[in-house]
This record gives structure tokens, sequence and C-alpha cells, in this order.
């Protein structure tokens, strides 16, 4: 075997060496992002959620997953003291299964239980 081959098969086996490495990662990566995805409580029998494009919920900031507010419009959310605005202890919502409510404010639909909206008020 030439010098030229050897460089030629240790080049090219390193390359598939290194594709195969960064499949297997990325297929990890993808495996882990599903597992951690969870899925969310059936909804109530005949019962819509709440678009997040419905016009009240867009005012108010809604969102059915507090995590995708948008802190630039409500900073406030990003305090510590705010950890726990979920809209399953807000003084609006009112329990119908583990994942759903109705909310007094949002009245199109049912919202979901770890939503968040501006006007999110502590139940007593």
């Amino acid at each position: 075997m030439s010098k030229s081959s050897r460089k030629q098969f240790l080049t090219t086996s390193l390359s598939w060496m290194t594709s195969l490495f960064l499949i297997e990662g990325g297929l990890s990566l993808t495996t882990k992002l599903v597992a951690e995805k969870k899925t969310s409580p059936p909804l109530p029998e005949g019962l819509q959620p709440v678009s997040e494009s419905d016009p009240t919920a867009k005012a108010l900031g809604y969102h059915q997953d507090a995590k995708h507010t948008d802190f630039n419009l409500y900073p406030e959310r990003k305090e510590v003291s705010a950890k726990n605005q979920f809209c399953k202890h807000c003084a609006q919502y009112t329990k119908l299964n583990e994942g759903w409510g109705k909310c007094n404010i949002i009245t199109a639909g049912i919202v979901s239980s770890n939503g968040w909206c501006s006007a999110w008020s502590q139940r007593s």
C-alpha cells in the first residue's frame, strides 16, 4: 500500500467515523427531546381550548404554556416572585380536570392549568 492510498484510507475512515458519531449524537438528542415532551391531559368533552390568537387572550398576553410568555412585554413574569404564577393558582381559574379549567376573564374557551396571562391574581 503506497503512502497516498494509506493517507486517503485514513482520511476517509476518519470522515466516516466523525459522520457516524455526529449522526448518533443527533439521534440521541432527538430521542431525549421527544422523551421530555409531556402529553397534556385530555380536553373535557365538548370544550375547546382558548386560542392564543383570540383578541382577549392576545391583549392579556395569554399562553397555554407560561414558559412561552413574552418577557419583553411582561418583564415582571421573569421575577422570582412570579415563578408560581400559573392559571391553576389564579383567583379567576376554576379547575375542570388536571390540565384544564375555566377562566372568568378569558371566556372564549378553556385555559391550560400551566398557562399565564397578565390578569393573573393570587388566589386567596
